[in-house]
């Protein structure tokens, strides 16, 4: 480590003497430097694929590449423009390409961005949602459309890639390193997506596409199929003066997914004094919650409508409108087999050397004796969001242009009272169920348990209608610049500008009011008649190796969950209650209406508002070095923001445990109380990247900038949240005066381009990141005991800016295309292989879990991507192993508060396609056919958390152009 760092200060010293160098060697060489490299003129930020603010450029996206005499289409063509797009960036940049018009090498776009160079995805069932650039995660990278701000549903500032159709992209750029007039600013980096322009093209022009998705949990091709279809349609008049695009797509995929999980586990528990047993061996282990085994059946459905105008009214003005909808369903049932934990009921175990439990006995009958809970629930999501821009450019003169763009978005997701969470059980009685470690990669399992078929053994317990959040997001952006470059002299170009955005985030969730149905039923002391809830026997679709439970029953109970509740709120369940708990329902039943259905939970609002101001300005200087052409690009953006959170809470009152179920604290709420903090920041942003061609082929890079990362919104949020589990008792609350991650960074690089489609390059970077937010807890006192009236105590926790880190790192990329080299027909074959290395200088090791302060950088963690491809005449096939290595997932994870990492994950995808005639073609994909599946854990590898099998997705198709 120390190494590296020393190597990566003699370079920054060799470059910093080669700047001061630099200074006395610099003159006008443009004849010169159009000669023996790419123009240094083209130093913004997207050089080859302009955003709306440069409407007179090219965006990228044509159908064919013209390589001399010869027209190159198809991955091929795809390849050499983000190769062209790296090459001529003075700023450190990557990017995937569409092939041609509408389309784009992968179904999703963020399973397309996991090729570039240091960049890997977040997965959830079966398909990647969010990115992680470098090692910093979602939350740390900056997603525009066109430049502009786009909203996201998300509840966070991280950007779901999947509700974005990928037939509407031409390019996604990933933007390393910064420049002053990109418009957003962040640690990880900045991604681009970008639309087609309609000037792009000439006359009518189209394309579109249908085919057939299967998805299956065991990789086989049955079940049912689903569509998939899009088109794009256009129209540009012969001198280019107006054109205009739309598009439409339609996706559907069912699927089925399979996951087991612990939910967390808690350290240094005291398992002698709470089962009574006075045994030192049992002191200071560590347990887990819960074993549960769920499968979800998922229907998703995404659609997109886009469209695009492009027209100059005259010579000097042109006129850009775009507008962009799309929706993302996710419907889901999740029918689950689970054995929750409880450290009273525990009457013998065994530790390893860490005192993690290797086994655990429970006893046969007591008020916190096991369940047998058969769990249905949903949390259905239903994203919505739309952009529309419009963007003015005016040419004062030949070399000067001033642009204005003015945008607005809009996400929302409102369907979470759709949802619920519901439980019923059988007590194990009678039994004594057995708890066994898995050990590593494995989940644990249960044995010595009641049947999970009888149908006649059921009782009442839990939960609730409605799941989740209901989030909007709103996002007005303007944004202005002057442009102006020069023919003579070092200085290429100046750039000025400046910004305004305004966003807001609401979140409110929906849930049965008052814990209504959990005060009375909590507790499986209501016998269930399985014919009044549909009961009847689930068999689950299939079991996986290393990720069903070994103790997994072959079948279990299930039930419809409206009839379930609606027998809840009959005579024939709560007649059965006691006459205390039987009133209070009666009277909560009255106030909503005689049903168990979701309303909002007023104690729930959170509102972040924001208004961010900025201004820019940019110089780009270019000349030579000894007879070697430079390019400079130097800036800073002076960024200031105000911000204001409201909340409403509802705090508890009193607080009860339930005594036929010592694992579940009940609590009463008071009235809501409102409240409200302001927050916000200002920060000077400077930013330089240099360029030098050291030959016509050997590119040297050199950046540094300073960037920032927004606080977290959930961190932002004022509300404050309760977990009553009597072996955790928890307060969560926000902190609206949180600053933002600031960062200093370097970067370093060297490209040999080989051809139009080949070339080497390796980078380093470093980055000194401040202000990271960390998660303080403190004990406290609140509420009383109601049955022995002592003072409880509860642990506090709130986000405050804390801890600083270093990271480093190197990438590798390797593309090489064989046509020079090998006979036909193997010249066509290629190759693109790239390795990204990432080091913290914080690391969290299990010696240092319980160390007051400890801290660590969740995401870091290595990634690579090696695939091959070849295309000849009518004939494309591609096939790619994409793999991330472990990294931490959150420090704090779950109930138990403890560390959670994701081990390495690699996946096999496989893509194909046939030419017919040069307009139109059938097409195959498949993904993940080596049937991988992710596994977490905490702490130590056998203290297991969750595994997740998602099988194969299959992709079939024909697709037309025109």
């Amino acid at each position: 480590m120390q190494l590296t760092k020393m190597a990566f200060a003699v370079r920054a010293a060799l470059v910093a003497t080669g700047m001061v160098g630099l200074l006395g060697h610099v003159g006008p060489v443009r004849a010169q430097a159009a000669t023996t490299a790419p123009a240094a003129s083209s130093t913004s930020a997207t050089p080859s694929t302009p955003a709306p603010q440069d409407p007179q450029a090219k965006a990228g996206d044509k159908k064919v590449t013209e390589l001399g005499a010869v027209a190159v289409t198809g991955q091929l063509a795809a390849l050499q423009r983000a190769q062209e797009i790296k090459r001529d960036s003075v700023n450190v940049v990557d990017s995937i390409s569409a092939e041609e018009t509408g389309k784009f090498p992968d179904p999703n776009v963020a399973d397309a961005l996991q090729r570039v160079p240091g960049v890997s995805v977040n997965r959830s069932g079966g398909e990647s949602s969010q990115i992680a650039v470098r090692g910093f995660g979602p939350e740390f990278v900056a997603v525009t459309v066109n430049n502009r701000q786009m909203a996201t549903a998300s509840g966070s500032r991280a950007f779901n890639f999947d509700v974005l159709p990928s037939e509407i992209i031409s390019v996604a750029q990933v933007n390393k390193t910064s420049s002053a007039d990109i418009p957003e600013v962040d640690i990880g980096g900045v991604v681009n997506i970008q639309t087609a322009r309609p000037l792009d093209f000439t006359g009518i022009h189209g394309a579109w596409s249908a085919a057939g998705v299967n998805s299956n949990i065991d990789g086989d091709w049955k079940g049912k199929t689903t569509p998939k279809a899009s088109g794009v349609f256009g129209w540009t008049n012969n001198d280019h003066t107006f054109g205009y695009m739309v598009s439409a797509t339609y996706y559907k995929r069912k699927d089925t997914q399979l996951n087991t999980q612990a939910n967390s586990w808690y350290a240094d528990q005291n398992i002698s004094q709470s089962a009574g047993l006075n045994d030192p061996r049992y002191e200071h282990v560590a347990v887990p919650e819960t074993l549960q085994s769920n499968y979800i059946d998922e229907t998703r459905t995404r659609k997109g409508v886009s469209g695009a105008i492009d027209w100059k009214p005259i010579d000097r003005l042109t006129v850009q409108l775009d507008t962009l909808y799309s929706s993302y369903k996710v419907d889901n049932l999740q029918r689950a087999f689970g054995e929750y934990g409880n450290t009273n009921d525990i009457q013998s175990l065994t530790t390893d050397a860490n005192n993690t439990v290797t086994s655990f006995t429970r006893k046969a009958r007591s008020n916190s004796t096991m369940a047998n809970d058969y769990i249905l629930s949903s949390s259905p999501s239903y994203e919505k969001s739309y952009q529309n821009g419009l963007n003015l450019g005016f040419d004062v003169d030949p070399n000067t242009k001033i642009s204005l763009d003015i945008s607005d978005s809009k996400a929302w997701n409102k369907v979470s009272p759709d949802g619920y969470f519901l439980v019923m059980g059988a007590k194990n009685f009678g039994v004594n169920p057995t708890w066994t470690n898995g050990g590593d990669n494995r989940p644990p399992a249960y044995s010595n348990i009641l049947s999970s078929t009888d149908v006649t053994n059921l009782d009442a317990h839990c939960c609730n209608a409605g799941s989740g959040n209901n989030v909007t997001n709103k996002v007005d952006q303007y944004q202005i610049k002057l442009d102006k470059s020069f023919t003579d002299g070092t200085l290429s170009r100046l750039v000025f500008g400046g910004e305004y955005t305004r966003q807001s985030v609401t979140s409110v969730s929906y849930g049965t009011p008052n814990s209504i149905l959990c005060n009375a039923y909590c507790g499986y002391g209501v016998p269930v008649d399985p014919n009044a809830v549909g009961a009847y026997l689930y068999t689950p679709p299939a079991r996986v190796t290393g990720v069903t439970s070994p103790g997994q029953p072959q079948q279990w109970v299930a039930y419809d969950p409206r009839a379930y509740l609606a027998w809840l709120a009959s005579p024939a369940a709560y007649n059965q209650l006691p006459a205390d708990k039987r009133e209070a329902l009666l009277a909560g039943l009255a106030a909503n209406g005689g049903t168990f259905d979701a309303a909002i939970n007023p104690g729930s609002y959170n509102k972040v508002a924001e208004k961010q101001k900025s201004v820019f300005a940019k110089a780009e200087l270019e000349g030579t070095l000894w007879n070697m052409p430079w390019g400079l690009d130097l800036g800073v953006r002076y960024v200031n923001v105000t911000s204001t959170s409201t909340a409403i809470n509802q705090p508890p009152i009193s607080y009860r445990i339930d005594p036929n179920d010592t694992s579940n604290g009940q609590v009463a709420y008071g009235g809501l109380q409102a409240q409200s903090a302001d927050g916000g920041y200002h920060k000077w942003l400077p930013s330089l990247n240099f360029k030098w061609n050291l030959l016509d082929n050997l590119i040297y890079r050199f950046a540094y900038s300073k960037t920032l990362t927004p606080p977290q919104l959930s961190n932002l949020y004022y509300n404050t949240s309760f977990g009553t589990r009597p072996n955790s008792l928890t307060i969560s609350r926000g902190n609206p005066a949180l600053q933002p991650y600031t960062s200093t960074n370097f970067d370093m690089g060297l490209e040999w381009y080989i051809n139009d489609a080949s070339y080497v390059a390796i980078e380093g970077f470093h980055k000194k990141v401040g202000n990271f937010t960390t998660l303080v807890s403190t004990p406290t006192t609140f509420l009383n005991d109601s049955a022995s009236g002592n003072p409880l105590t509860w642990t506090l926790t709130q986000p405050v800016n804390l801890n600083a880190s270093k990271i480093y790192g190197e990438e590798l990329t390797f593309n090489y295309q064989f046509k020079n080299v090998l006979p036909d027909p193997f010249d066509g074959l290629g190759m693109a292989f790239n390795y990204t290395h990432v080091s913290s200088s914080t690391s969290l090791s299990p010696g240092l879990i319980s160390t007051a302060g400890a801290f660590a950088v969740p995401g870091i963690g290595n990634s690579g991507n090696l695939s091959a491809y070849y295309e000849k005449g009518p004939v494309q096939v591609r096939l790619a192993y994409n793999w991330r290595g472990s990294y931490l997932e959150s420090i704090s994870y779950g109930a138990g508060a403890q560390p959670a990492t994701r081990t390495s994950y690699g996946q096999l995808d496989l893509s194909a396609s046939y030419a017919i005639n040069k307009n139109l073609s059938v097409f195959v994909s498949g993904t993940n056919l080596t049937h991988e599946h992710l596994y977490d854990y905490s702490v130590y590898r056998n203290r297991f958390l969750y595994a997740e099998a998602d099988g194969t997705q299959y992709t079939v198709g024909v697709r037309g152009t025109f």
